[in-house]
């Protein structure tokens, strides 16, 4: 040792393990005064205590006389510890615990909400009598063993659950989790439009929430989403997308109002539809209801023309309390819609009283068997609401409202939500213990400890925290961490055995306070254990086969938190892993952590193989769980003679051979706990000296004796020692302690500290070489061109699929084309899923070479045999072009009249008119002209483009011809000096539109006006030159006479004159052009002939 202080460990309680004070005082110092600064109660009672020094060297008791002149030096450690005595022993710890219990009294006392010092005495008077039955109790009882968990490390994908009756979930570290529901989701209907609501619960707070997920997806990803997230912090307002309960009764019963049928199956005509109401009930203490309609096949009709028409269902909804009494009715609901999806419909109401409702929801449209419509409708669901708040809990919970439009964003129902979770905890920052983000062992143990999940929370002082804060700065030296979500039924106890283990510790309580026994490499040496102060000393070893190594099945924090499972081979193994064994490794999410403990316990099962174990008389005890200890026991040195027992009686045994006994000799021999056990345990008694030679040996001390027949080995004895740490202390008969050893086996971590893991991708298993897996020849499924097979007269698709007699996956396909007689391939690359592609380099007429072979990753298989095929090949003749001749076409009163001769010869099967305005250039898309027309050759063909039905409503001989106006040769003539009208009679209605066309002729100057007059004078445009005019005029109540005004200096002709009344029909007025298409049976279209010009008024 090398302190320079001298550390001393006291146990003030008869059993070692409780109540433990450790400090170190510095050198010079009295056994006497170090023992008055450790438990100044303890004194004056003489020899109630037992002072042990001990070094690397051994061990030493000091006696009492002695401790006013021994002064032990550096490096020493002083143990002191109480030892039985008669009634003066349980005076010394009945104070001991007074002391301790009275020291808490105080703070027990305000958490009962007393304060009083009557009331301070009796809660410490409670504590001493809870003091003086652990005391009493020496033996403790043995517990059950655990309950078998649900092992929540094996989820496959995130999925939500309803768990009604399990424990709020409690997350340490830092986890990805898919919470349960903390309520039932619903469904609201706004429009069209589904949304749901679901409320979630994270466990007890706080809790960062973060990267929140529906499946792998982020939620930013969705549209019309609303969240809300409670970190479990006191003071954290309630849910406001979630404010009331709401349970939703799934249903589905289709509502139906059919109409009566006789014997055979017919509708009866004439006869009512039959009411057939649907009845459930709301649950109980419902303050408001709601009812959701479903229209699983839309709600439409179409008419005989195929169009999409609306249609309407009336459905009424009647309520009563307790289905009890007279119903009344709620609504009468007419829904309206023209949808061919599917939709909902919702209808809330609030109720006159809290209770139990009967609702009755019936249909009153009758079914409708007409095939055109679609008008089903469906009870989705009625929903309970309640006003109260759905969490009843004062603990703060950490919780996530969504409200999400499940419309084209769901596919089902919202069960897959998930997202990144970090307990805020106590962290060891700068010597001090403050509120942050921690993943290790310690600070999970100390929320754990003091969380609000714990009913009994412990607080600081019942807690060893430096210990713990020493733990924790050697969990993040060893990048150990603790990342779990605890939610299933499990006691404290394990909880904390889980934490610790991930922490290479165990939990430990001494009495006073929480801590915990650290498996590390151990310097201060507790005790010697010899069999001078022990005996019945046993040594056993475990022996096995190696697996090639472990398998740890975990949630992958490197890749999203996906269950993934790591193979650590063992150490030295070489070669495949084909043997293994399955282990688990609680709260452990890192792959490089998970090779790293895995490789521990498999060092652990190497280096501790052997248990030891030793029984110590209560008053020689100082030892307890954890503490390292040097044992030295007795092995024979070497075997002088082998010899077979043949009786025994007692301690005395006889053997088959004479042996002369020395000093300090022994025998060897196996003991077994049963008849089944093959091994055995190997034991050395000690064996009393003999005069001479005799077959007769004597045991002494206590312990196993051999068994008749059984093989045992004499010699001297010789004495080992080794490190051994304190696994475990079992209490045994008259104050007697087993103490259970295994190696400190320090080289442990020194192996465990020197892993390096090897670089971890997930990935599971070993490439296969598919190079060697060729892929049959693909078969061309179909190969299509020209205006036949693909619609374009230049067009070639083609599309393959994978041929057979091969197991090769195809992953694509390569098709090569050319022209016939080239040289040269052209390769294009197509995948599986893809099957065909499309080629546009050739036209129609064109003979092409085709050939493929499909791929399996990036093996080729064989080539097809070659294909050929003539680009359109298959499409009829084009036929030819329209002789100018054989069209005549002529503008008329809104419409242009066609005439076509249909040749004989290539004839066509239709022809397609366009019309252009004249002088544009032609669009074949939006200068179209309705269908095409069917054509028969050498038919003539007549077509009217507009309104035929339009005759001119002025007369030539019937006009009023005012000042300068004159009518000569069918011509009205103006000459300049007076303004004048040329007006006709004419029937007019108002609101209509009337067109007129004229000619100006002879023009020399002035202007000239077409106009309606007779009550309100409605004028066209002004003309001031010569030339065919047209305009619009809508007429007006009083219009009796079409005019055209004359000013007095218009000098010209009016010819022509045309008036009509507008139609929808019509054509536009102007000049047009007419191009006619010749098209075959395809729609393949030949020359196109044109254009054709008219005139159109």
């Amino acid at each position: 040792m090398t302190s320079s202080n001298v550390s001393v460990m006291a146990a003030p309680l008869f059993d070692p393990g409780m109540a433990r004070v450790s400090l170190d005082v510095p050198p010079g110092l009295t056994i006497d005064e170090i023992v008055t600064r450790v438990l100044p109660h303890a004194r004056p009672a003489s020899g109630l205590l037992r002072v042990i020094l001990v070094n690397d060297r051994g061990a030493s008791v000091a006696e009492e006389k002695y401790w006013s002149q021994m002064r032990p030096t550096a490096g020493t450690h002083v143990v002191i510890r109480t030892i039985p005595g008669k009634n003066a022993l349980r005076s010394v710890l009945l104070a001991v615990v007074s002391v301790a219990s009275l020291a808490f009294a105080p703070a027990v006392a305000g958490f009962l909400g007393v304060t009083s010092k009557l009331s301070v005495a009796l809660v410490g008077a409670g504590l001493s009598i809870v003091g003086q039955l652990l005391v009493n109790a020496l033996i403790p009882v043995q517990t059950p063993d655990a309950l078998e968990k649900k092992n929540v490390y094996s989820i496959e994908g995130w999925r939500n659950e309803l768990r009604p009756g399990s424990p709020v979930p409690f997350a340490v570290g830092k986890h990805r989790y898919a919470p349960p529901f903390a309520a039932q989701t619903y469904t609201e209907v706004t429009g069209d439009e589904q949304y749901v609501r679901a409320l979630f619960c994270f466990g007890y707070g706080p809790l960062r929430i973060t990267d929140l997920r529906i499946g792998d997806t982020s939620v930013t990803d969705f549209e019309d989403i609303d969240i809300e997230i409670r970190e479990g912090r006191e003071g954290d307002d309630p849910i406001g997308l979630y404010p009331q309960q709401v349970l939703q009764e799934n249903d589905g019963a289709e509502l139906v109002r059919p109409l009566p049928r006789d014997v055979t199956g017919e509708v009866i005509s004439g006869a009512a539809s039959i009411e057939t109401p649907v009845i459930r009930f709301s649950s109980t203490n419902a303050a408001r209801v709601s009812v959701i309609l479903g229209f699983p096949g839309g709600l439409f009709s179409i008419d005989n023309k195929g169009r999409l028409n609306g249609y309407s269902v009336s459905v009424r909804i009647r309520a009563r309390l307790n289905g009890i009494g007279v119903w009344t009715e709620v609504v009468t609901l007419n829904v309206n819609a023209a949808k061919q999806e599917s939709f909902l419909r919702q209808h809330n109401w609030d109720l006159p009283t809290r209770g139990r409702w009967q609702i009755e929801v019936t249909r009153m449209s009758e079914d409708n068997l007409n095939t055109q419509v679609s008008d089903k409708v469906v009870l989705s669901a009625i929903q309970s609401i309640r006003p109260e708040y759905p969490i009843n809990l004062d603990t703060p919970l950490a919780l996530v409202a969504i409200r999400v439009r499940a419309t084209y964003q769901l596919s089902g129902p919202l069960n897959a939500f998930n997202a990144l979770i970090e307990r805020e905890a106590q962290v060891y920052v700068d010597d001090a213990w403050v509120a942050g983000y921690g993943r290790t062992p310690a600070t999970a143990y100390l929320a754990a400890l003091t969380g609000t999940q714990n009913p009994y929370p412990a607080t600081e002082a019942e807690i060893d925290m430096d210990q713990i804060a020493n733990w924790h700065d050697w969990c993040v030296l060893k990048r150990l961490k603790y990342d779990r979500v605890h939610d299933t039924h499990e006691a404290l106890g394990e909880m904390l055995n889980a934490i610790c283990a991930a922490g290479r510790a165990t939990p430990r309580h001494d009495g006073t306070k929480w801590g915990v026994v650290i498996d590390r490499p151990e310097t201060l040496v507790i005790d010697h254990i010899n069999p001078r102060n022990s005996d019945q000393f046993e040594w056993s070893r475990s022996y096995f086969d190696a697996p090639d190594g472990m398998r740890i099945t975990f949630l992958d924090e490197t890749n999203d938190y996906v269950q993934a499972e790591r193979i650590v081979p063992w150490p030295g193994h070489e070669g495949p892993v084909n043997l293994t064994e399955a282990i688990e490794l609680p709260g452990k999410t890192d792959p490089g952590e998970i090779w790293i403990e895995a490789r521990r316990r498999m060092y652990e099962l190497q280096y501790r193989a052997d248990s030891f174990s030793a029984m110590q008389s209560g008053r020689a005890r100082v030892v307890t769980r954890g503490d390292l200890v040097m044992g030295s026991f007795d092995v024979l040195s070497r075997t002088l003679v082998a010899a077979r027992v043949t009786s025994i009686s007692g301690n005395l045994i006889e053997i088959d051979e004479e042996v002369l006994v020395g000093e300090n000799y022994g025998v060897r021999f196996r003991t077994y706990a049963d008849e089944y056990e093959v091994i055995g345990i190997s034991t050395v008694r000690p064996i009393g000296i003999f005069a001479e030679a005799s077959r007769a040996l004597m045991l002494t001390g206590s312990g196993p004796a051999p068994s008749i027949g059984e093989l045992i080995h004499i010699g001297p004895i010789a004495t080992e020692s080794l490190a051994l740490r304190v696994r475990g202390i079992e209490a045994a008969e008259d104050f007697q302690a087993r103490i259970l050893m295994v190696a400190a086996a320090p080289e442990i971590d020194t192996l465990t500290d020197a892993e390096v893991p090897p670089a971890w991708d997930g990935r599971v298993g070993a490439e296969v070489d598919m190079a060697a897996v060729v892929p049959a020849a693909p078969l061309f499924a179909s190969i299509a061109s020209g205006t036949v097979g693909t619609g374009d007269v230049n067009g070639l698709k083609i599309i393959l699929r994978p041929g057979t007699g091969s197991t090769a996956t195809v992953t694509g396909f390569e098709l090569d084309h050319r022209i016939v007689g080239s040289g040269i391939w052209t390769t294009i690359s197509i995948p599986a899923a893809a099957s065909g592609a499309a080629i546009t380099a050739y036209t129609s007429g064109d003979d092409v070479e085709l050939r493929a072979r499909a791929l399996a990753s990036t093996t080729p298989g064989n080539y097809t045999e070659i294909a050929t095929v003539t680009i359109g090949g298959n499409d009829p003749a084009i036929p030819s072009a329209l002789h100018a001749g054989a069209v005549m076409a002529d503008g008329s009163l809104g419409n242009a009249f066609l005439t076509i001769s249909v040749p004989t010869a290539e004839a066509p099967s239709q022809l397609q008119l366009y019309r252009a305005p004249s002088g544009s250039a032609l669009d074949l898309v939006s200068h179209r002209i309705g269908d095409p027309i069917g054509v028969s050759p050498g038919s003539t063909v007549s077509y009217v483009d507009g309104d035929s039905t339009r005759t001119n409503l002025v007369k030539g001989d019937a006009f009023t011809l005012g000042a300068g106006w004159t009518v000569a040769s069918g011509k009205a003539t103006h000459a300049p000096g007076s303004a004048g009208s040329l007006s006709q009679a004419v029937t007019f209605e108002a609101g209509k539109t009337y067109r007129t066309a004229f000619t100006v002729l002879d023009y020399t100057a002035g202007i000239v006006t077409p106009r309606l007059s007779g009550g309100t004078t409605v004028n066209g445009g002004a003309v001031g030159s010569a030339g065919l005019v047209f305009d619009r005029l809508s007429a007006v109540a009083g219009n009796t006479d079409f005019e055209i005004y004359a000013a007095s200096d218009f000098d010209g002709a009016i010819d022509d004159l045309l008036v009509f009344v507008e139609t929808p029909g019509c054509v536009d007025a102007g000049q047009w052009d007419y191009w006619i298409s010749p098209q075959n049976s395809e729609n393949i279209a030949g020359p196109i002939a044109g254009p054709f010009t008219v005139t159109i008024y």
